[in-house]
């Protein structure tokens, strides 16, 4: 990982990376094919950073590349990405010629303030049932909490689309605790609007009788 006076390199998106999440990129612009064409060389890091229309979030998550699923002729690249460590740029590095090059910057990591206090139980048996039911309502016949080396609130922001906002919200927050609160009450707020949808699908597949 990289040290506090490490250039990193920085790829703004209008997406958030969660540590543990895996996710799906296309490049296609000359200065992000330098970047990853970078990493790919010399195997490093570089950060992703939550991009919302002009505003781009100090916050982010390292990521590295896990596979080139396809390299076209004109050099763009579709790849995978897994999320590494949180962190706050301390110092942004902006290049000569920002359509050819790429943003750098100094990395502070961090983690969070209560990791050594495990969340309370009823708290992730709450959160797994809420997530398994939300999941059901969606059309998930077996629905599985998704496992992994992360949080379990990182696990379970990155199996469902909460929207941007919310997952930089979980990815700044310094607890266990209150990510999985968060979670918890969104998820609750969810679920009724889910199961009236379900019913009015199961309504019109038996001609509005119900049955």
């Amino acid at each position: 990982m990289p040290s506090s006076d490490e250039l990193v390199g920085l790829f703004p998106l209008p997406l958030v990376l969660l540590p543990g999440e895996v996710l799906p990129l296309h490049i296609f612009e000359e200065r992000y094919k330098a970047l990853i064409g970078d990493c790919r060389a010399s195997g490093a890091v570089f950060g992703i950073l939550f991009r919302d229309d002009d505003e781009t979030a100090d916050k982010g998550c390292t990521a590295t590349i896990d596979e080139v699923i396809e390299e076209l002729d004109d050099g763009r690249l579709n790849i995978l990405v897994s999320g590494h460590d949180r962190f706050t740029v301390t110092e942004l590095v902006r290049p000569d010629d920002p359509e050819a090059d790429y943003l750098r910057g100094r990395l502070e990591l961090f983690g969070d303030h209560d990791a050594a206090v495990a969340p309370q139980q009823l708290a992730e048996d709450l959160a797994e049932s809420l997530f398994r039911r939300m999941i059901n309502l969606m059309g998930v016949d077996e629905p599985r909490v998704p496992r992994g080396e992360s949080s379990l609130s990182f696990r379970l922001a990155a199996a469902v689309d909460f929207g941007n906002p919310l997952k930089q919200r979980l990815l700044e927050s310094r607890s266990e605790a209150e990510r999985l609160d968060l979670l918890i009450a969104v998820m609750k707020a969810l679920i009724p609007g889910l199961e009236l949808r379900k019913q009015r699908e199961q309504a019109i597949r038996g001609n509005g009788k119900g049955y």
